[in-house]
């Protein structure tokens, strides 16, 4: 990993300037972000990573167009966000899937929400179910599908009406270690197939190394930017590769990072 994350020769997607948010409290105003600057390009995968409270689900909240800052905008392709978009796709923790429509109706909700036409969206649904490897489940419901499984759908629906930018909150947080590492892998796989930006949430430094093009780091609350780092590890990306010197001394160098946040923070 580089000391100073250097930029592609890609055109600016997502552009952050200046942003903070401030929250009305019995206890008086909280600034959740303060002053945080980024940008990222077209394609890339960026990580945001940060300690309980930063601030980084109140970025994202932004970013999806759900809350508007108090200072500072965010901007897609030069337009200010200023409420939810149809080219801005999220995945939540939990992929809060409709129990009683199946997959493919499940996929379809963004389409019929949006008020696109079903059928022209029905073929891409279908091929996105089969990159995702559920084609065979695609008539059942979600109480018949695994955590991994659900969340692959969360996924798909995000995608299924060709956003231009992809937000992902900790979509595999509520996971166990083991479907946690297959779905980062199948994660990559969708974001190289897909071709997509990605924005990614997350508190697990493994992952955020394993995935990312960048690391965004933010300080405690009131959430900043201290670190932006370029993870320069080859990909494609194996479970092997978490056991290679460079991936061992990017996650031993954002631990150190994350005590220094800490040890600031007391």
């Amino acid at each position: 990993m580089q000391e100073k994350a250097v930029q592609p020769a890609r055109p600016v997607l997502l552009d952050i300037d200046g942003l903070t948010v401030t929250y009305a409290s019995s206890r008086g105003p909280v600034t959740a972000v303060n002053n945080l600057s980024t940008k990222v390009h077209a394609g890339e995968f960026v990580s945001v990573l940060g300690p309980s409270g930063c601030g980084k689900s109140t970025l994202l909240g932004v970013v999806s167009g759900l809350l508007r800052p108090t200072a500072g905008q965010a901007k897609l392709e030069g337009s200010a966000i200023t409420g939810p978009r149809a080219d801005v796709g999220v995945v939540f923790q939990r992929p809060t899937l409709l129990p009683w429509l199946t997959v493919l109706e499940n996929v379809l909700v963004p389409v019929r929400t949006m008020r696109l036409p079903v059928k022209q969206y029905t073929e891409r649904a279908e091929a996105l179910i089969e990159m995702v490897g559920l084609t065979r489940f695609r008539n059942h419901y979600p109480n018949e599908l695994s955590g991994g499984m659900q969340q692959r759908v969360g996924i798909v629906r995000a995608l299924v009406h060709d956003p231009k930018l992809l937000l992902m909150d900790e979509p595999f947080a509520a996971l166990d270690a083991m479907t946690r590492e297959k779905m980062s892998l199948e994660l990559q796989r969708i974001w190289t197939e897909a071709k997509k930006t990605v924005l990614f949430i997350t508190h697990s430094i493994p992952e955020a190394v394993f995935l990312s093009d960048r690391i965004v780091v933010m300080s405690s609350s009131p959430g900043r930017i201290v670190e932006d780092i370029a993870c320069d590890i080859a990909r494609p990306r194996t479970l092997d590769t978490m056991e290679q010197p460079g991936f061992t001394a990017a996650c031993n160098r954002l631990r150190r990072l994350f005590d220094k946040i800490e040890a600031a923070a007391h």
